[in-house]
């Protein structure tokens, strides 16, 4: 089918237009970096600019003064508006050029030339990932309502980790109930008790203090509060422990005493939470093992990942909120903060999907994402506070007080190319060649 069959009537701001010819351009912008005696520069892709739409109109007929009077006018307002492409649809466009050409040979007629540019407004976070968040989380009247202030981050954060906990408690409480009646289960009490009393203990030794004994089988609302308690207690508050990932633990507490599978599956979360990265729920299986006790110890490991996922996003939620007030941290490390929540978060969904049906992983499941996607949002708005960082140069040999006096005309922000490059040993002298970070104003 050619593009003649399906043309649009094409129109901007709702005044039609006759187009005779019409052009797509864009540019991409690129950064060359040359090397001296090198063949060749590197590029680096910095993203592509507005698109633009150079048109060729014709206005013709008995009322072409009226019709030319009314392109005139949509054309002369300020700001972006629709125009209906006709080959390409609905753009949000800015009109940049006008030419209106008169001929003597055709005296009820004008030939206009314009030269619309896309307009993109500058979205309040990753557009992309936002994608995933239901609208009625993020639901605001403008797009501009991160920026504006008006979310409570923090209210909004602690009420979905409070629905977080009360779903996974009251999950917990009902695998238990389930596994109790199923013939047999007399037989391996012991077991249930075992790994249940094994993984509390686990957990407790990393908020260092003991727990108190208590039957797992007959306290049932006992088990998920002790693992809740001692997993806020040992999450740490500051910047510098959670990049350390010290409240993550390098295996699963009480994981000797786990059915091998949970153990391993666990382990392999928790290795993925401290990297950072996306974990691999090749180690799950496809629903809750119909075995008591391997249930129990998969329904443990989805406690523990879950909590250290909710402890996490409400800690970090209060680092970037005041990094905000006052930068510490580079963006390198507010993006290590991020990838933190969001291995834990991603890892914890994994196993809600994979273990339990819809009706009951689904609330758990959208608290999760939606308070990793406003974390991760908040956490892009402050890093957008600073300028641009960049890679420079040290041209002949300093120290930092005299490269921010050099680059930006105040030597008081040598404290903030300490926060910029933590891995510099020698600040007071930096040899020439030295490539450093650095915001680019």
């Amino acid at each position: 089918m050619s593009w003649s069959e399906t043309l649009l009537d094409a129109s901007f701001r709702g005044v039609p237009l006759l187009v005779v010819d019409e052009t797509l351009q864009w540019q991409r912008a690129l950064s060359e970096h040359g090397t001296p005696f090198k063949d060749g520069d590197s590029v680096v892709d910095l993203g592509r600019g507005a698109r633009r739409v150079p048109m060729q109109l014709i206005v013709y007929g008995d009322n072409y003064e009226i019709e030319l009077q009314n392109l005139l006018l949509a054309l002369g307002q300020r700001g972006p508006g629709e125009l209906i492409h006709p080959i390409y649809g609905s753009m949000s466009v800015v009109s940049q050029n006008v030419e209106v050409k008169h001929v003597a040979e055709r005296p009820d007629a004008a030939m206009v030339s314009l030269l619309f540019v896309e307009d993109s407004p500058d979205l309040p976070f990753f557009a992309r990932q936002f994608e995933f968040v239901d609208i009625g989380v993020l639901e605001q009247e403008d797009q501009y309502r991160w920026q504006d202030g008006i979310f409570d981050l923090f209210g909004r954060v602690d009420s979905l980790v409070a629905e977080i906990q009360s779903w996974i408690g009251g999950g917990w409480v009902g695998l238990i109930e389930k596994a109790l009646g199923l013939p047999g289960i007399f037989l391996r009490v012991q077991q249930l008790r075992s790994q249940i009393l094994g993984v509390v203990s686990g957990v407790a030794s990393m908020a260092k203090h003991p727990s108190a004994a208590f039957d797992p089988l007959t306290e049932l609302f006992r088990t998920p509060t002790q693992i809740r308690g001692s997993i806020s207690d040992s999450t740490p508050t500051t910047s510098t422990a959670l990049l350390a990932r010290s409240g993550v633990p390098a295996t699963m507490p009480g994981a000797d005493t786990l059915t091998t599978d949970a153990a391993q599956a666990a382990n392999s979360f928790l290795i993925s939470a401290r990297q950072g990265v996306a974990p691999d729920a090749d180690r799950l299986p496809d629903g809750m093992p119909d075995d008591p006790v391997e249930a129990s110890a998969f329904a443990l490991v989805v406690l523990v990942v879950t909590e250290l996922a909710a402890a996490h996003s409400l800690a970090v939620a209060s680092v970037i909120e005041d990094e905000a007030n006052m930068p510490t941290l580079s963006p390198l490390e507010l993006e290590g903060l991020v990838n933190l929540v969001r291995s834990l978060v991603q890892g914890a969904i994994l196993l809600q999907r994979r273990l339990y049906d819809v009706e009951t992983s689904r609330p758990v499941i959208e608290a999760l994402r939606n308070t990793a996607a406003m974390i991760q949002a908040r956490a892009r708005q402050v890093i957008l506070q600073s300028p641009p960082m960049v890679e420079r140069v040290v041209e002949t040999p300093a120290s930092l007080r005299l490269l921010a006096h050099r680059w930006y005309g105040d030597h008081a922000r040598a404290i903030e190319l300490v926060r910029l490059n933590p891995d510099l040993n020698t600040p007071h002298n930096i040899p020439a060649g030295k490539v450093l970070r650095a915001y680019a104003e």
